[in-house]
């Protein structure tokens, strides 16, 4: 078991890597298919023993090897938390390679990249969502992973709580992009798990809130991104969302 899960580690890393990159040539609407990793300063080749995840920064002592410019620590971080993510996508499939295991360590992956990406330029992509939503509906039905019931309450209340938000503030408090993210979310967790992960997200984000506003590292007209507190709401009901809701249940008696 401890071996299976270094090897999922391992493999979480190369894909945190590509993640990092995705994230950047995103942004900056460079191709991302068959193109070599480049230094994002000096845009020269990275070779591959220059690439090796988490191992290649201290290596390099956080330079690139061409222009010595620092390289942002947040890429071996990334690196490392998408290895752990998959471990405990192992973890709750008791380390079985299986079609739930796959869609979950994806799910992982797609959800990092959506915390990245608001995080970093405070917009959600309909490609990081819209289009995994659709074929993830499709693939829950031949998989029998949920019922089209369970996926279109998830959805409605999903996208619904946001869009009321959005109608209600006239585009102040909400964006598109969370209405497209809330409808991904209803499709992966479906009915009631939806509810647990909205609760997880704004319960976190107002917690972190708080702590900023105490620090004085945020102000009450700052934007938030709350994507990103969605993305870690999804990730944890998935796996867990059966026992938030038995926690929560529990808790109120």
């Amino acid at each position: 078991m401890f071996f299976f899960g270094f090897i999922i580690f391992l493999i979480g890393a190369v894909v945190g890597s590509f993640v990092d990159a995705l994230v950047w040539r995103t942004k900056e609407r460079l191709p991302i298919v068959f193109a070599r990793s480049i230094c994002t300063t000096c845009h020269a080749m990275i070779s591959w023993f220059d690439n090796i995840p988490i191992f290649s920064f201290f290596i390099l002592r956080g330079r690139c090897r061409s222009c010595q410019t620092p390289i942002a620590f947040r890429y071996p971080i990334v690196e490392a938390i998408v290895g752990v993510l998959f471990v405990v996508v192992g973890y709750a499939h008791r380390f079985s390679v299986t079609p739930e295991f796959i869609r979950d360590a994806f799910l992982a992956t797609l959800l990092v990249v959506v915390f990245l990406y608001d995080f970093f330029y405070g917009e959600i992509l309909d490609r990081f969502t819209t289009i995994p939503a659709i074929i993830l509906f499709f693939a829950s039905l031949v998989f029998g992973w949920a019922t089209p019931q369970s996926m279109g309450l998830g959805i409605a209340l999903g996208a619904g709580f946001f869009f009321a938000q959005f109608i209600v503030s006239k585009g102040r408090w909400i964006g598109g992009g969370d209405i497209r993210l809330g409808a991904f979310m209803g499709v992966v967790l479906g009915w009631p798990n939806i509810l647990s992960a909205l609760f997880f997200a704004y319960t976190v984000g107002a917690l972190v809130s708080i702590v900023l506003l105490a620090v004085k590292k945020k102000k009450m007209t700052d934007e938030t991104p709350f994507g990103t507190y969605l993305a870690l709401g999804t990730f944890a009901t998935m796996l867990y969302g059966d026992r938030m809701i038995a926690w929560y249940l529990g808790f109120l008696r």
